[in-house]
C-alpha cells in the first residue's frame, strides 16, 4: 500500500434541516441508491484504499446495516479475459465506523470537525499497525451533494498524488467557500486545520489578563462557550493549502443540505446514475473474515 488514500465520509453532527423521521443521508438520489451509498461509491471510484465513516453510536448501526463492512473497487470489479481465460482482479475496500470522542462532543464537534476526526482515526489506527500503511492523503466525500461523480475515474491519479491537493470546483467555488464539494488534503493540512480550530474556539472561561491567575477565571455565558461546535466548513478547512494544486470544474453541482437544493436537483435534467447493484449492496464478513460471496 505505497499510496494509501483514505476516504473520509462525515455523518456526525450534520445540521439536518429536513426534519424527517430518519436521517437525510438516507434520501434516494436515484432509484434504490441513497446519498450515503453515493458517498461510499465516490470513495471507491476515487481509488481509496480504506473508507472511514464518522458516525456516533446512534447512527452507526443503521449505516452499517445499509452499507456493510466492505465494498468493491469498481475499477477492478469486472473480469478480464487473457488468452481466452477469465482472470478475476477484484479488490475489496474495507469500511470502518468511528464515533466522535466524548471529550470533543458539544465542544469542537462541528460537521467539519467530524471529517478532521475521521482523518485522525485513519492515521492513528494505521500508525498502530505499521508506518507503511499510514495514509498519505485524504479524500473527503460529503453525502449531501449531487454532481457527475463518474468524472472521479479520470482524475484518479491526480487524487492520489501525494504532493498536490485536489479541489473540485463549481463556478469557481470550493470547500473554502462553504460548499460540500469533494476535495483532498494531506497530513500537514490536517495539522494546520486542527491547530486553527483550537486557536479560534472559545473555552469555558474568559482568557486570563496579563496579571491574572487561575483564581481570576470567569466563566463565559453558556451560549458563548466552545464556539467551534458552530464553525462552518469554510472555517474548518481554511488552512488547506491551495498552492500548486489540481482543480477540476464540474459541469453541474447541487448542494443538497437544504430541501430547496434537493428539490431543484430532482426537477433538473441532470442525473447522477446508479452503479451496478453488486457494487453498492451491503457486504458483511463472518467470524473468519470470509466474505459472503466466497462462502
Amino acid at each position: 500500500m505505497a499510496k494509501h488514500l483514505a476516504g473520509i465520509i462525515p455523518l456526525a453532527n450534520f445540521d439536518d434541516n429536513y426534519k424527517l423521521p430518519y436521517d437525510s443521508f438516507m434520501l434516494p438520489i436515484e432509484n434504490d441508491f441513497t446519498l450515503i451509498q453515493k458517498s461510499v461509491f465516490e470513495c471507491a471510484l476515487a481509488g481509496c484504499s480504506t473508507i472511514w465513516i464518522v458516525a456516533n453510536d446512534d447512527l452507526a448501526p443503521m449505516v452499517k446495516k445499509h452499507i456493510g463492512e466492505w465494498v468493491y473497487d469498481p475499477v477492478y470489479f469486472w473480469d478480464d479475459y487473457i488468452n481466452n481465460h477469465i482472470v478475476q482482479r477484484r479488490t475489496h475496500i474495507p469500511i470502518y465506523y468511528v464515533p466522535i470522542l466524548p471529550k470533543d462532543r458539544d465542544k469542537r464537534d462541528s460537521y467539519g470537525w467530524s471529517a478532521l476526526f475521521g482523518m485522525h482515526s485513519a492515521w492513528y489506527t494505521s500508525y498502530r499497525i505499521s508506518k507503511w500503511v499510514i495514509p498519505k492523503k485524504y479524500f473527503v466525500s460529503f453525502p449531501h451533494n449531487a454532481y457527475d461523480y463518474w468524472s472521479l475515474r479520470e482524475q484518479r491519479k491526480k487524487l492520489s498524488n501525494t504532493t498536490k491537493n485536489f479541489f473540485f470546483t463549481s463556478e469557481g467555488k470550493t470547500i473554502k467557500d462553504n460548499l460540500p464539494i469533494p476535495f483532498t488534503m494531506r497530513g500537514e493540512d490536517f495539522i494546520q486545520c486542527r491547530r486553527e480550530v483550537n486557536k479560534l474556539t472559545t473555552r469555558d472561561h474568559y482568557p486570563l489578563g496579563p496579571n491574572e491567575t487561575w483564581r481570576d477565571l470567569k466563566k463565559m455565558p453558556k451560549e458563548e462557550r466552545w464556539s467551534a461546535q458552530h464553525f462552518d466548513l469554510a472555517t474548518i478547512f481554511d488552512k488547506v493549502t491551495e498552492e500548486d494544486c489540481f482543480r477540476k470544474e464540474l459541469d453541474w453541482f447541487y448542494d443538497l443540505r437544504e430541501w430547496d437544493g434537493y428539490r431543484t436537483y430532482l426537477a433538473s435534467d441532470n442525473v447522477v446514475g446508479s452503479p451496478n447493484w453488486r457494487l453498492t449492496k451491503p457486504h458483511q464478513l463472518n467470524r473468519l473474515c470470509v466474505d459472503e460471496e466466497e462462502e
